[in-house]
Formats: C-alpha cells, sequence, structure tokens
C-alpha cells in the first residue's frame, strides 16, 4: 500500500503522537508511507521509520496547502489518503475533490467535536451537529472517529452516511507498557510504603482543574493516610505550590516537576485522577486503566465519560466540586483491584488493535476503489 498520511503541523502534540505511532505502525508492516505536513518548519524526524518519507509545505495556514497536496498526489500517485485533523482533513478533501485528476480514496479523522446534550430537542441537537461538522465531509470515502461520542455528532448531522463512518480509537497504550511500568521506582521522594498514593500527570495548571484536587486533598487528609504526587511541569506549578502551602499540604503533597517513564507511577498508584477537562482521552488515563490502577476522572468532557462507562474501579465526578472528588478519592484507595474491567477496556486503546484496524479499512478502500474501476 502507497500511503499518504497528512497532518496540519506538529503544534498538535496528540494529532503528532497518533500520526507517528500510525504511520510507523504501518510501515512496519511493509507499507511505502508518505508523511505530510502542513505547516511549519522541517523538524528532526530520525526517531520514524526509514520506510516513511517526510515532506514539508511550510504553508502558513493548512487552507492554503490544498494545491501543494493536489500536486503530490499527481506527481506521486498514492493508493490512499489518510488525514487527521480538521485542517488537513479540509485541505486533503479540498485537493483530491475539485483540483486533481486523479480521485484516489480520502479517509479522514475526527480527534475532537463538540459535546451536544441529549436533553435538547431532536432537532436543535441536528443542527448544532450540522455547525460542528464541515459540509465538505460528506465528499470523504470514510469518515474515522476517534470516539463513539464524535461518531454520534457526525450521525446527527445526516451529512455523512452511516456505511461510511467508522471508529478507530486513538493508539494511546503502548505494547511495552507494562514492561516500563515495572521498572523500579529510584527517586527519593517518592514514598512506595506505608501511604495511599494519589497520582496525577499533567502540566499543573488551574485550567486542568490541580486546584480541585488540592482541595480535595485537603478534605480528605485526615480520613486516610494519603500522599499525592502531582507530575508534569507548567507555568502555574509555582501558583500551585503556594495553594498547596496555604492548605497546610506540604507534608503530604508533592511537585517534582517532569518525571522519566510515568508508567511507573501509574502502576505504583492506589488511584490515578485525570484533571483533563478535555473532551479527548488521556494517554495517561488509559494506561493508567491498562495497568489496573482505579481511576478518577472529571465528567467534564465526552472521552472520560465515554471510557469510563460500563467499568468498574471508575469514578466521573463533576469538575470544580472538591467534595465528590474527596469521596472519590477515599473510596477508590480502598477498592477491589481485582476486577479486570479497567484493563479489558484499556485494551480498546492499544496500539496493536489501532494498527490492526487502520491497515484493515484502508486495504478494503484500496480494495473497493479497484472492484469500482472495473
Amino acid at each position: 500500500m502507497k500511503l499518504f498520511i497528512v497532518q496540519e503541523s506538529f503544534l498538535d502534540e496528540d494529532i503528532t503522537e497518533i500520526t507517528e505511532v500510525v504511520s510507523n505502525g504501518l510501515a512496519a508492516r511493509q507499507h511505502n508511507i508518505t508523511l505530510i505536513t502542513l505547516t511549519g518548519k522541517p523538524r528532526d524526524l530520525s526517531h520514524y521509520s526509514p520506510r516513511i518519507t517526510p515532506v514539508f509545505l511550510e504553508k502558513a495556514r493548512a487552507a492554503a496547502a490544498a494545491a501543494g497536496v493536489a500536486r503530490l498526489v499527481e506527481k506521486e500517485k498514492p493508493d490512499i489518503i489518510l488525514s487527521h485533523g480538521t485542517g488537513s482533513n479540509i485541505a486533503c478533501l479540498s485537493a483530491v475533490k475539485t483540483r486533481s485528476r486523479l480521485k484516489v480514496p480520502v479517509a479522514i479523522t475526527l480527534h475532537s467535536s463538540v459535546t451536544i446534550s441529549d436533553r435538547l430537542a431532536l432537532k436543535t441537537q441536528k443542527s448544532a451537529a450540522t455547525i460542528a461538522v464541515p459540509l465538505i465531509y460528506r465528499e470523504a470515502e470514510r469518515v474515522i472517529c476517534t470516539l463513539k461520542s464524535i461518531e454520534h455528532v457526525v450521525d446527527l448531522c445526516e451529512q455523512v452516511p452511516k456505511e461510511k463512518i467508522s471508529v478507530i480509537y486513538n493508539p494511546l497504550v503502548e505494547m511495552n507498557v507494562f514492561e516500563t511500568a515495572a521498572e523500579p521506582i529510584e527517586e527519593e521522594w517518592f514514598e512506595t510504603h506505608g501511604t495511599s498514593k494519589v497520582i496525577s500527570v499533567g502540566a499543573p495548571s488551574s485550567r486542568h482543574a490541580h486546584h480541585q484536587l488540592l482541595r480535595a486533598m485537603a478534605l480528605s487528609r485526615y480520613k486516610d493516610n494519603l500522599r499525592a504526587y502531582l507530575l508534569g511541569k507548567g507555568e502555574e506549578q509555582e501558583e500551585l505550590q503556594l495553594l498547596a502551602s496555604n492548605l497546610a499540604l506540604d507534608d503530604i503533597v508533592t511537585m517534582p516537576g517532569e518525571v522519566t517513564k510515568p508508567e511507573r507511577f501509574l502502576r505504583a498508584a492506589n488511584v490515578y485522577v485525570s484533571t483533563s477537562q478535555q473532551d479527548s482521552v488521556s494517554g495517561e488515563l488509559v494506561r493508567a486503566m491498562a495497568l489496573g490502577t482505579p481511576i478518577i476522572a472529571l465528567d467534564s468532557g465526552a472521552g472520560a465519560r465515554e471510557v469510563l462507562s460500563d467499568v468498574r474501579n471508575g469514578w466521573l465526578v463533576p469538575s470544580g466540586d472538591a467534595d465528590k472528588l474527596s469521596e472519590a478519592i477515599l473510596a477508590a484507595v480502598k477498592c477491589d483491584r481485582s476486577d479486570d474491567t479497567l484493563a479489558t477496556r484499556a485494551r480498546d486503546f492499544s496500539q496493536e488493535r489501532a494498527i490492526d484496524a487502520y491497515e484493515k479499512l484502508l486495504l478494503s478502500m484500496i480494495s473497493e476503489r479497484v472492484t469500482d474501476l472495473h
């Protein structure tokens, strides 16, 4: 398979991580990959497979890249195009459907969408979905949704036929996650025995609700022998450290900054608290699930809500409610960890399963095109 994989830039770290995994995974299966980046300057890709050919169009905006993509299609004649992200999706569809003589099949990938309340009237839900989904998406041969909640929005807009919509969860759980997690923790600031350990990973900021976590720890500290570790470094770390001091948490809250191989701490934790407030699913959350660690997430985005549905040892708490978060922490550190529904759910996000799904879908699209041509 000769495949174009297209991304808008390297600025979106989440999409960049996904395209890297998918590109390297398909290249390892002997497919020829051209990785096209629409905007931004070239960067070192030495950690990518040698079977991947990088192309940097260096456009100021993704919208200006359609002509460049069309020229590459005419020159290289790929079997199929896989794009990731809104800007890339629109540029690729515009390039192939309106600018190129070669009608190469295009699969677009949707990583985010709006959350549409099911409490609204159905007509209102459909109107909101129609605004959220670009009209040109109906020109794609396949629309890949990375969450079922995104699929629901695309389905509501009624612009894309159901048979064109697929769901492939993002490849967030590495094949070596258990090997990495089993490596020893040698950091002196981490207490390995005698306490219930609460772990959070991510750049500390009020936006990521670390304030809520600190206030929950203040409410919980005398009800159990707890220690919290906030891993990651951000612009607001000093502010968080001041808040921790004001709440008299200096003795039970540690903020060590960035750490290598955070999977070691996810495995050692009694509970992992995801402070992300985005609709997407964080890699740390599903990696902690894969390791069997109880999970608490803020009920502020469709991603966490979807991934924690129908699992035990997973709690959703309202964003901003420190009391509910405190209650969830105290319940999570005492729960029965022998239940394997978390690990089973995390397999949906394994790299191997995602690469299998992408390969199967793309090859089937190529086969359909060959059949149509004959």
